[in-house]
C-alpha cells in the first residue's frame, strides 16, 4: 500500500512539473490590417460604400420633396380652404412615414444595407479565420488574439505577430485559385 502511494505522489509530482515546463505560445494578428490590405475585402467594401451611397441618395430625394412638400403648404396655407390644407397635411405626413419607413427598410439595424454586409462579409470572414487557424497550426500558438478587437493587448512581442502571415497565406490561396 505504501508503494503505490508513494508511485501515485511520484506520478502526481512528475505531471505537475511537465505541465509547468510547457510553454504557451501565444500569437496575435490586426484585422483591421488585413481588412484594409486584402483586395476582397477592399472590393467588398468598395461595393458596399456604393450600395449606402445609393440609399443615402434615394433617401436624400425624398426628404428634398418632402421639404418642398412643406415650404408650399407653408407659403400657400393662409390661402387654402379647410378641405386643401387636409389633403396637403395628409400628404405631408405621407412623405414623412415613407422616409421613416424607407430608413428603417433600407439603413436599420435589421435592414437591407446590414443584411447585405452580412451577406458579403461572412464568407471573407470565414475565410480569414481559417487562414488564421492554418498559421497558429504552422505557427504551433496555443493562442491568437486580434488587437484590434474588443480584447486589449497591452504589451506584445512583435515575433508573436502573425498578422502578415496571415495576408500571405490568404492573397496567395487567392491567386493559386
Amino acid at each position: 500500500m505504501m508503494k503505490k502511494l508513494a508511485l501515485l505522489t511520484s506520478l502526481i509530482f512528475a505531471t505537475v512539473i511537465y505541465a509547468q515546463q510547457a510553454t504557451i505560445r501565444i500569437g496575435y494578428v490586426d484585422s483591421q490590417v488585413i481588412l484594409q490590405q486584402l483586395p476582397e475585402a477592399q472590393r467588398i467594401q468598395k461595393e458596399l460604400d456604393n450600395l449606402l451611397q445609393k440609399y443615402q441618395n434615394e433617401l436624400d430625394q425624398m426628404t428634398k420633396t418632402y421639404q418642398s412638400k412643406v415650404e408650399e403648404y407653408q407659403k400657400k396655407e393662409a390661402m387654402l380652404n379647410q378641405q386643401a390644407k387636409e389633403q396637403m397635411q395628409r400628404e405631408i405626413l405621407e412623405l414623412e412615414q415613407k422616409i421613416y419607413e424607407y430608413r428603417a427598410q433600407k439603413l436599420g439595424p435589421q435592414g437591407e444595407f446590414e443584411m447585405e454586409r452580412e451577406k458579403r462579409l461572412k464568407p471573407l470572414r470565414d475565410k480569414i479565420i481559417d487562414a488564421i487557424e492554418d498559421v497558429a497550426r504552422e505557427e504551433k500558438l496555443n493562442f491568437v488574439f486580434d488587437k484590434a478587437g474588443d480584447v486589449i493587448l497591452l504589451y506584445a512581442d512583435k515575433q508573436f505577430d502573425i498578422t502578415y502571415k496571415v495576408l500571405d497565406k490568404l492573397t496567395r490561396g487567392a491567386k493559386s485559385k
